[in-house]
């Protein structure tokens, strides 16, 4: 009995101290597996330029031919981002269509984004207006719209923010600034050889043009002025060399009125296209020769040679008086007999019969 309540008063002491104390046991570790977190798209950032509003838009600008299986892209390099054009009317410029489609998806050259403005003058330093952006996802629906697929070319359109002014005469650049994904190039777009569009050009060859079009509209604002006949634009958006206000062409000193072109072709008429004299006034035939007539030679004829005969001396014909003369002392004479014999009187003999005359002839 002792044992059992030794045992008892033991289990009593070690739950009193367990109870008592502040030190808990330590839980063990439960194992901790990563957060399936799903990674996000990244949201286009909102444009801080609206579209314009405008009352009236126009087709203004366009080239419209391409080398086929030939296409070409936008950098955001110096130099390697830009097609120009020349305005042909004042307004605000709305959008450009370029002609063309997507890159590759999967491509470590191109990127999914691409951005811009307008620069006027220079596409470096002249003055920036508006912004544009446009994207890879973008493409593919325009086409779609169009009944084409991501393979096929359609028209591609940039939507212009902000108020982009348009000079008629002044040149303007479409200029590339950022291509998403830190890529270099963006787009595959069509373009032509051989300069078919003299307003403008596209930064890779100075004969090349993009196939594009761009759209002009006005606003409320310059449809009021232009009603009232006044200037669209202030001195500050004016062009510092405008075409209207261009001074005439210099006058060359040798004559020719352009001096970088080729004079042209004289072309002679012959007497079938000269036009024949009015009815009212017959053609009179001058019958009398003029009191200075000049003595007519004969020269000796040159009788020309074949082409064979090269070598030979051209032959010299006679003149035909000189001919005659010789042919009629060759002759016999034949001529009549002269006047003393028709008279009844003889011929005068020669000096040497009447001096040296036989005898019984009869001295005349």
């Amino acid at each position: 009995m002792n044992k059992s309540f030794h045992i008892f008063c033991l289990s009593a002491f070690v739950h009193a101290f367990v109870g008592c104390s502040d030190d808990q046991p330590n839980a063990e570790p439960k194992p901790e597996l990563p957060p399936a977190v799903e990674a996000k798209k990244a949201e286009p950032a909102t444009p801080a330029l609206k579209k314009p509003v405008v009352y009236i838009e126009e087709l203004d600008q366009f080239q419209e031919f391409f080398k086929e299986q030939h296409e070409t892209s936008f950098s955001h390099v110096v130099r390697k981002n830009w097609t120009s054009y020349t305005a042909g009317k004042n307004g605000i410029l709305t959008k450009v269509l370029l002609f063309g489609k997507p890159n590759y998806m999967i491509s470590e050259h191109y990127g999914s984004t691409i951005s811009g403005f307008v620069r006027a003058d220079n596409p470096d330093s002249g003055p920036k207006y508006g912004e544009w952006s446009l994207s890879r996802d973008e493409i593919v629906n325009q086409l779609a719209l169009q009944g084409l697929t991501e393979t096929d070319q359609g028209w591609i359109t940039l939507q212009m923010r902000g108020e982009v002014p348009q000079e008629a005469g002044r040149m303007y650049f479409i200029v590339c600034d950022k291509i998403g994904d830190k890529r270099p190039w963006f787009g595959a777009f069509a373009f032509a050889e051989g300069n078919p569009y003299k307003g403008g050009r596209f930064w890779l060859h100075p004969e090349h043009d993009l196939v594009f079009r761009t759209y002009v509209g006005k606003t409320q604002d310059q449809l009021a002025k232009e009603q009232k006949g006044e200037p669209l634009f202030g001195s500050r958006d004016a062009s510092i060399v405008r075409s209207a206000d261009l001074p005439p062409q210099p006058k060359s000193m040798t004559g020719s009125v352009n001096n970088f072109e080729p004079p042209a072709p004289v072309t002679q008429t012959s007497a079938k296209e000269t036009p024949p004299l009015p009815p009212s006034q017959p053609t009179e035939v001058q019958t009398e020769k003029p009191a200075s007539e000049p003595v007519v030679q004969p020269v000796a004829e040159v009788v020309p040679v074949p082409a064979a005969s090269e070598t030979q001396p051209p032959v010299l014909v006679p003149d035909p008086i000189e001919h005659t003369k010789e042919a009629a002392q060759g002759l016999p004479d034949t001529a009549e007999p002269s006047s003393e014999v028709d008279n009844g009187q003889l011929p005068k003999k020669s000096l040497f019969e009447r001096f040296f005359r036989k005898e019984g002839e009869d001295q005349p």
